[in-house]
């Protein structure tokens, strides 16, 4: 990894935003729909913990030598091509990074529901994190 400190400072981030997010899906969809500053933080968070995942990834595509993404959906889609994740959760990881642009750029159109829903992705970030992470360590004994 280019930076080690940089990459754990964001995973360590990363945790704590994810840990947070858990909490809010075990409260359930009918909690969170009744509470608009829950949704807001909701939608920030999930907004963040995909964007940490998003820039890791171009990180990692860079030191691949891959070609450049097109899109932050396409990072995912080289790593899985190149066999760092497999091809499962980088489409997983796509949808994820397409719902962070719906966050960023439609906001006027969020669907709450669908924003409940898209916290199905946790999963699927918790688990890049834990690839770049052996990544980074990997690259920090060598």
């Amino acid at each position: 990894m280019v930076d080690a400190e940089q990459v754990e400072n964001r995973l360590e981030r990363l945790e704590a935003m994810l840990e947070r997010l858990e909490e809010i899906r075990g409260a359930g969809e009918e909690a969170y729909l009744a509470d608009a500053q829950q949704r807001l933080a909701t939608e920030r968070l999930l907004q963040l913990s995909i964007q940490i995942c998003i820039d890791l990834a171009a990180q990692v595509v860079s030191e691949q030598s891959a070609p450049p993404p097109s899109s932050y959906s396409d990072v995912f889609k080289i790593l899985g091509d190149k066999g760092v994740i497999s091809a499962e959760i980088a489409e997983r990881l796509g949808n994820a990074a397409r719902q962070r642009n719906l966050l960023v750029h439609l906001y006027m159109e969020i669907d709450d529901k669908a924003v409940f829903a898209s916290l199905a992705f946790l999963d699927d970030l918790r688990e890049f994190a834990t690839i770049v992470g052996r990544l980074a360590e990997a690259d920090a004994s060598n």
